[in-house]
C-alpha cells in the first residue's frame, strides 16, 4: 500500500476569474484526523520543483495531508496570468486567504478549529506569505517559515512600491504574544546569499521567539543544504498539537 496518493486540482480565486493549478496528497494512513499542511513554494519555484516535491513527498509519507499550489505568474498558473510575478506580487500574497477557504469548503466541512489541524510551510517568498497573509489567518493553527525576510525595504535591486512592502513585509503583521511559542517556527542558514541571516535574528526578536522555536544553521545556503531531513523531523515534531 503506498503511503500517499496525489490528484491535481483546480483552486478558485474570485469567482472563478482565475484558477491555480495545485496538487492534493492524500495521506493512506493519516498521523492525526484531518491534519492538514499547505506547502508556499520560493519566488519563481512552483508546486513540482525539486525543495516543493521534497518535502511534501516527507511529510505526507507520515500521515499529513497535504495541498501544493502554483502561485499567479508561476508553473502552470502562469497559462492565464503571465510571468509578470512583480506586477502580481500583491495578489500573491492575498490569494492565501482564498486557497485556504477552498481547502476547507472541499475537505473540511465542519470548520471548527477543533476538528482540524491545518499548518502552513513555506520557504522565502513562501515563508513572507506565511508570516503576513497566515500570521493573521486565524483558521492556521502552525506557522513554518524558512529563511524568511522581515522587511522588503531591504532588497536592494529591486524598489517595490510603498504600498506593496506594507503588504508583504512580516514586519508590519507580527506581533509579540504569548501564542507566537506554540504557533511559529523558523528555519535560517548563516551563509544565505540571498536573505541575510540578521532577517532571522529580526523576526525573532519581533515575535519573542525562544530558541527552541528557531533552527539556526551554519551553512546549508538558501535551500538548506544537508539540513532538509531535520527540518522536517524538527518540523514534526512542532506540529503535535
Amino acid at each position: 500500500m503506498e503511503a500517499y496518493t496525489t490528484h491535481d486540482v483546480e483552486i478558485p480565486i474570485n469567482g472563478k476569474e482565475l484558477t491555480l493549478k495545485g496538487t492534493i496528497y492524500t495521506a493512506a494512513k493519516p498521523s492525526m484526523p484531518n491534519q492538514w499542511m499547505i506547502i508556499f513554494p520560493g519566488l519563481l519555484e512552483h508546486r513540482k520543483s525539486y525543495l516543493t516535491t521534497f518535502f511534501s513527498n516527507q511529510f505526507a509519507s507520515t500521515g499529513v495531508h497535504i495541498l501544493s499550489y502554483d502561485y499567479r505568474a508561476h508553473g502552470e498558473t502562469a497559462a492565464q496570468t503571465g510571468k509578470n510575478w512583480l506586477k502580481l506580487l500583491p495578489s500573491i500574497f492575498s490569494d492565501a486567504h482564498q486557497v485556504i477557504e477552498w481547502l476547507l469548503d472541499t475537505y473540511l466541512y465542519d470548520k471548527n478549529e477543533n476538528d482540524y489541524n491545518l499548518s502552513l510551510f513555506g520557504r522565502s517568498l513562501g515563508g513572507a506569505i506565511i508570516l503576513t497573509q497566515g500570521y493573521i489567518e486565524k483558521r492556521a493553527q502552525k506557522l513554518i517559515a524558512l529563511c524568511t525576510r522581515y522587511d522588503y525595504h531591504s532588497v536592494s535591486k529591486i524598489k517595490f512600491p510603498e504600498k506593496v512592502i506594507k503588504h508583504i513585509s512580516p514586519i508590519y503583521y507580527l506581533k509579540e504574544i504569548p501564542k507566537n511559542k506554540e504557533r511559529i517556527l523558523l528555519a535560517h542558514c548563516k551563509d544565505d546569499s540571498q536573505i541575510p541571516f540578521e532577517n532571522l535574528l529580526l523576526i525573532k526578536n519581533h515575535l519573542n521567539l525562544p530558541e527552541e522555536n528557531v533552527l539556526i544553521f551554519k551553512k546549508g545556503g538558501h535551500s538548506f543544504k544537508g539540513h532538509r531531513e531535520e527540518i522536517f523531523k524538527k518540523t514534526l515534531e512542532f506540529l503535535k498539537f
